[in-house]
């Protein structure tokens, strides 16, 4: 049977190289619809709207300066290599992929459907001696949405509209070492402890959008640890520990594209004329609730059922560049895989890239 390191190795490398040309490739997201007549002609202009709300609901790509503190009293201080001194850096990139996406020329039934490949990655840098990565998040898989609501609303000014997403991914760390330390205190190995599950996630998004106000958005959802055996076996120690069902919760919203015009100096004349610049500024609010509610009876601690909650705020100067800044707070078990098990609160400042693959 092959490994989890030997198969998640050369894909972290590939990806490696996806994040450094998305990073310095990213296109701008022209987001959400124009009213005037010309691009309501448009015949994909419908297909156009529902895939830019499909994409405002995407995860985040960034690169940020973390701030992490214990929120419950760690069983063992951090030793050298885990992030004793504090971390320089987090960075993300997680994207959608669009396999298929549906066009004004297919049946109706396949333009609700937005088929993908979902490549989730995070990097952590410690400030520990000679700086080193911690095992990074490495999620692959796949995901579906499907439009419920009529498609008739995407021609409104007003679109009230309904979706589900389905995914199903593997998550692992690429590490090959044992999963705890080896110490009579049991504890997780964040050095290189092997890390490796998977599981599908449910939602149901409800969203409401208009020319003139904002962009809002909920969802509920349920994600379930599952095992796919051979090289994508779950980790044993995982059984009980991690945690295999969860209640998830999502709120967004985000403002439509503020038009601000400024007057400069025409400074390639020697007339005393002047040039108008317009800017397309955009702000956005995202929180994303976990709630683990079986799977976690060997969890160590009074507090097994600790609930998860991120909040980011984003600002976009101009939404024709591709970076803007972001502000991320996080609080409940640490997200950076085998180290589910240090309860922490993170909070970090950034720039966000925005890669339309559109």
């Amino acid at each position: 049977m092959i490994s989890n390191y030997c198969l998640i190795k050369p894909i972290k490398k590939v990806f490696a190289v996806i994040f450094l040309l998305a990073a310095f490739k990213a296109q701008s997201q022209q987001y959400i619809w124009s009213p005037d007549s010309i691009s309501q002609a448009n015949p994909n202009y419908v297909m156009d709207r529902y895939h830019d709300i499909l994409r405002y609901n995407d995860p985040f790509m960034y690169l940020a300066y973390p701030i992490i503190k214990p929120v419950v009293d760690r069983r063992l201080p951090l030793e050298d290599g885990e992030g004793k001194n504090g971390y320089w850096l987090e960075g993300k990139f997680a994207y959608r992929f669009s396999i298929y996406q549906g066009k004004y020329f297919n049946y109706r039934f396949f333009q609700r459907m937005r088929l993908s490949l979902d490549v989730d990655l995070l990097l952590r840098l410690t400030q520990d001696r000679s700086g080193p990565l911690l095992p990074s998040n490495n999620k692959l898989g796949l995901g579906l949405d499907f439009l419920l609501s009529s498609l008739n609303q995407l021609n409104k000014e007003k679109a009230n509209l309904i979706w589900t997403t389905l995914q199903l991914h593997h998550y692992s760390n690429g590490q090959a070492d044992s999963f705890f330390i080896k110490n009579s205190i049991k504890r997780n190995n964040y050095r290189n402890g092997d890390f490796s599950t998977n599981y599908y996630k449910v939602l149901l998004n409800i969203g409401r959008t208009s020319q003139q106000k904002s962009i809002v958005s909920g969802a509920v959802g349920y994600q379930k640890q599952i095992n796919l055996g051979g090289p994508l076996t779950n980790s044993k120690e995982l059984e009980h520990y991690y945690g295999s069902d969860r209640l998830l919760l999502n709120f967004q919203w985000t403002n439509t594209p503020k038009l601000v015009t400024t007057n400069y100096k025409n400074r390639a004349t020697t007339e005393a004329d002047t040039v108008k610049s317009e800017r397309r500024r955009q702000v956005s609010f995202r929180s994303e609730f976990e709630y683990i509610f079986k799977g976690v009876s060997e969890l160590v601690g009074e507090s097994k059922r600790i609930p998860a909650w991120h909040n980011y705020f984003t600002y976009m100067p101009s939404v024709t560049n591709e970076v803007g800044f972001i502000l991320h707070t996080y609080i409940g078990r640490d997200y950076l895989n085998i180290r589910f098990d240090d309860v922490v609160f993170i909070g970090e400042v950034g720039v966000y890239v925005i890669f339309n693959g559109r």
